[in-house]
């Protein structure tokens, strides 16, 4: 399975069947989408994507697909095929899955996938933690790796812990309602996160906090916009 065909199963667990329109960053070659359609499947699911290969896979179950690297969009009201695309206050849900930490104005972004959103609707997002066991593991080994894909993914441009991520959704003007953690790899995780546990406390810092949020791949978090 590809970068480009995985399917976040969290972000479609929290998908509900009653959602009728989705607005999907980074849809890569619809994987989510096709997902989502197996339950509901006449939701209206606009995609966009800078792939255009990936695309053009996606485009077999979208609604609508635009091609656009969103991180050089600087005036989304002045792109007018962005604008019909993708109309102020119009969709149930937006989904940015693994996409902002890619750009470069990820807060940019995330304020204009929320003025899409209707009254009372949610943004998805699905942020890599850099507070993540793997991190600390390399750094006390003088290592930061360049990896096709995953944490190290040589194109991520941004870093965040939990706390950036919430600031980034409610700066968009969101109630952030539910955070999901994502674990993996535990046995491993645990023991590098209690090696740690001395050091938390030198530093004053609760070594239960340290070690939930170190055990975290990525964090989902659902945001709502107000009625």
């Amino acid at each position: 399975m590809s970068y480009y065909d995985n399917v976040n199963q969290t972000i479609l667990d929290l998908i509900p069947v009653t959602a009728t329109s989705i607005c999907e960053f980074g849809c890569g070659a619809g994987a989510l989408a096709r997902a989502v359609r197996v339950n509901t499947p006449n939701i209206y699911y606009v995609g966009v994507e800078i792939a255009e290969d990936q695309l053009a896979l996606a485009s077999e179950i979208l609604d609508m697909g635009l091609l656009r690297n969103i991180d050089h969009v600087k005036d989304w009201d002045s792109d007018e095929e962005l604008s019909l695309a993708l109309p102020l206050n119009s969709f149930d849900h937006v989904i940015l899955g693994d996409v902002l930490e890619h750009l470069y104005d990820p807060q940019l972004v995330m304020n204009e996938a929320a003025r899409r959103l209707k009254p009372g609707g949610c943004a998805i997002v699905c942020i890599p933690n850099v507070q993540h066991w793997s991190v600390f593991a390399n750094l006390v080994a003088g290592s930061w790796p360049r990896q096709d894909s995953g944490l190290f993914d040589r194109t991520h441009i941004r870093w965040f812990t939990l706390e950036d991520m919430v600031h980034l959704v409610e700066s968009a003007g969101l109630s952030v309602e539910t955070v999901v953690p994502r674990i993996f790899d535990e046995p491993k995780g645990l023991s590098v996160m209690e090696d740690l546990e001395a050091l938390a406390l030198n530093l004053s810092v609760s070594p239960d906090a340290l070690i939930h949020r170190g055990m975290v791949l990525q964090f989902v978090l659902v945001g709502r916009k107000a009625l």
